[in-house]
């Protein structure tokens, strides 16, 4: 498709000369690069030697540096990532347990009696206790407050006695469809909540948008200082739609955003004739989003067999896998293309089948219809995601964090079914397009790309080049967007970021230290760290 451009001849022309190029296509390194840009457009791309600086450039040297496309998360949930970074309390990094607990009794000494306190992203398999927090854990700390502790997969939620007091949970609650209410031998709630969070978010007070559309503001500049120029975020209602549109209205918005429909959203998007693909080179409307099992970390990502270190369950299916086919064909046949979260080798053979049934009902050769996650996959899988063009959109940070031996996947699999996970060497072989993101755990494209290179199952790595490739292409295509961005080609949008060390060069375990050095999109340098 021939790209129309529109280029000020007044402009002055910017220029990135020295850097190792790495353009997203696939195609090797170039050394000693040149990428010419004007207005919005790059307008060369190649070897210094081989193009021509124009007249009043604007040039920045990067030798020693890696230019490449500006990366695009295919996956994460950046409202949200922007709202929890200015109101709850920051689990993730913490050691133990008890590090967890110190931060909630802190921001409880500050909080108003009755006054809610959310903590985000605890990782027990990450603590010596290897064990999820209980009510029993949190009452000490904040006995006066409602507290909500979420575990970093979002699948989990650790609630204490004064929150599951508001929320109306005790013994006499009857499991919730799709979850779990774990209990003590009484059968009293411990405080742990599988898959079901939405019994205690009900009674929490509602963010308001004005939140959400800073929130996107400061999500946006951390993006862009990690090198990201695009977003797929992963589920919106009503609400945080209307956020982004305020955002990308005020210039709060400054990175690229797929949004993805859940809740309400996509029967009045139908009602609307709206469809993927809606929008502007800044906000569009993406995929239909479902889900139909939890995560491994929670034990609800649903299996063929049983957990390794939990044998009583095989996780759940939060829909069943009939009520997902029909979701999907009624928004394969109002336009849309549908993202469904599936993480285990059951959830994954439900959506398959889903998919082939949608397609048979009413075929349409580029759907491009996703599977989120996508993790646990048997070869049959794969060839059935490759002959029905399935794009399935993978995390490879999740095996930088939670593979190898003694990992929590290896906990939860075992050794034989840990070698299935995350196989992005069998996927592209199979000529399959895989896009990776984050779901935010954690939200750093080059921590993604060098978990890909350095897959602790060695046969399921793959190349730096092609890593690069999945973290831009791969998600431009993922989000139908690749005509206009995720390469560096002559005739694209100018979304590029230079890295501060040539990635070619240095050992393959020492990507991940590599810094965002500059970031622009359409052509404007929105991050540039001083040396």
């Amino acid at each position: 498709m021939k790209r129309i451009i529109k280029m000020s001849l007044d402009a002055c022309p910017r220029v990135l000369v020295g850097g190792t190029l790495i353009d997203g296509t696939g195609a090797e390194p170039v050394k000693d690069s040149i990428v010419v840009m004007r207005d919005e457009y790059i307008i060369a791309v190649g070897k210094r030697d081989d193009i021509e600086i124009p007249p009043r450039s604007e040039v920045y040297d990067v030798s020693g540096m890696t230019v490449l496309p500006g990366l695009i998360d295919s996956h994460c949930h950046f409202a949200w990532m922007g709202v929890n970074m200015l109101t709850t309390v920051p689990l993730r990094y913490t050691d133990t347990m008890s590090d967890a607990l110190e931060l909630i009794r802190k921001r409880a000494e500050e909080a108003e009696p009755g006054e809610w306190i959310i903590g985000r992203g605890y990782d027990e398999a990450k603590w010596p206790e290897n064990r999820y927090i209980t009510r029993e854990d949190i009452d000490p700390v904040a006995p006066d407050n409602p507290v909500v502790m979420v575990r970093i997969c979002g699948h989990l939620v650790s609630a204490n006695t004064r929150a599951l007091e508001a929320a109306g949970i005790d013994a006499e609650t009857p499991e919730p469809d799709g979850g779990k209410i774990d209990r003590d031998s009484d059968g009293q709630p411990t405080g742990v909540l599988r898959d079901c969070r939405d019994l205690i978010w009900r009674v929490i007070p509602p963010t308001d948008t004005e939140t959400m559309v800073e929130g996107l503001r400061v999500a946006s500049d951390h993006a862009l200082g990690l090198g990201c120029t695009g977003v797929h975020d992963a589920g919106l209602g009503s609400q945080e739609v209307a956020a982004y549109q305020t955002a990308h209205d005020n210039g709060n918005l400054k990175v690229r955003a797929n949004v993805m429909l859940r809740t309400e959203t996509p029967e009045a998007a139908m009602k609307l004739g709206i469809r993927t693909g809606f929008g502007d080179h800044m906000l569009r409307i993406g995929p239909v989003k479902l889900l139909i099992d939890g995560s491994l970390g929670a034990r609800t990502a649903a299996l063929f067999e049983p957990y390794e270190d939990e044998p009583s369950t095989t996780g759940l299916l939060l829909e069943t896998p009939a009520a997902i086919t029909e979701k999907m064909s009624k928004a394969h046949g109002h336009g849309f293309q549908v993202a469904t979260h599936a993480i285990g080798d059951l959830a994954v053979e439900h959506v398959i089948d889903s998919i082939q049934e949608t397609l048979r009902r009413e075929p349409r050769k580029d759907h491009r219809h996703r599977i989120e996650h996508c993790e646990i996959l048997s070869s049959q899988q794969i060839e059935r995601i490759r002959d029905l063009g399935i794009v399935p959109a993978m995390q490879p940070n999740f095996i930088g964090e939670w593979s190898g031996p003694g990992s929590m996947y290896n906990q939860r699999l075992g050794d034989r079914r840990e070698r299935m996970s995350n196989p992005y060497r069998a996927l592209l072989d199979e000529g399959i397009v895989v896009a990776f993101g984050s779901d935010g755990m954690p939200f750093n494209p080059i921590y993604g790309i060098w978990s890909a290179v350095n897959h602790p199952i060695r046969e399921n790595g793959i190349s730096l080049v092609e890593a690069v490739k999945c973290y831009t292409l791969n998600s431009a295509y993922a989000g139908f967007h690749e005509e206009h961005v995720g390469s560096l080609e002559p005739g694209k949008l100018a979304d590029v970021t230079v890295f501060d060390r040539d990635l070619t060069e240095i050992p393959e375990e020492e990507i991940r230290d590599a810094g965002c050095y500059m970031t622009l999109v359409n052509g404007k340098i929105l991050y540039h760290r001083e040396q």
